[in-house]
């Protein structure tokens, strides 16, 4: 049961098991979405991604001294790519902030400058902040926004939620609305 662990190292396993079992719905349901409009778009896990392949070039970050090839591969759980593998989006997939989103918000600015036009964006179902022992979205709302929807609506081109209790409104949308959003993109 969440919140019952008798050691940090049980936490850890169940915070790491259930981001991945959010990264696959997110997946399942995008890909899902995008083969009911006839798209070729697919969406695949970023850890599956070759490390040899021309896409893992493409999206792996250079580090080390200027100078260095190295590379290494950041935040990308979920890439999006076309018919020619050639990547359309990013997707970030939390099941809540906790301080995450700033890594997010990093490799947004790192990957757009390698890829330009590549589009960034958030999936998560919004666990809420519970200080006061009542469920409150994370992302405020468009008249009352937390900090964190104010630094996603300034560097994400979309949020994405699963949660009938978060407010909507700009690029914060429901997870029902990613694969049109990814489906226009490539018209543009």
């Amino acid at each position: 049961m969440p919140g019952d662990y008798e050691t940090i190292d049980e936490r850890q396993r169940y915070v790491q098991q259930s981001g991945r079992d959010w990264e696959d719905f997110v997946m399942e349901k995008v890909n899902s979405d995008l083969d009911a409009t006839e798209s070729s778009l697919k969406v695949i896990r970023g850890d599956d991604v070759p490390k040899d392949s021309t896409l893992w070039n493409k999206l792996a970050i250079p580090v080390g001294e200027p100078s260095s090839t190295q590379k290494i591969w950041g935040d990308v759980d979920l890439v999006v790519v076309d018919e020619l593998e050639q990547p359309l989006a990013v997707i970030s997939c939390k099941t809540s902030l906790h301080g995450r989103l700033s890594e997010t918000l990093f490799y947004a600015k790192v990957l757009r400058d390698l890829v330009p036009g590549l589009k960034i964006v958030f999936a998560t179902s919004d666990k809420g902040r519970q200080q006061k022992k009542t469920w409150s979205s994370e992302w405020g709302s468009a008249d009352k926004p937390t900090k964190d929807r104010l630094l996603g609506s300034h560097y994400l081109d979309g949020v994405y939620i699963l949660n009938d209790g978060t407010k909507l409104g700009g690029i914060i949308k429901s997870l029902d609305e990613l694969a049109g959003d990814l489906v226009d993109w490539t018209l543009e």
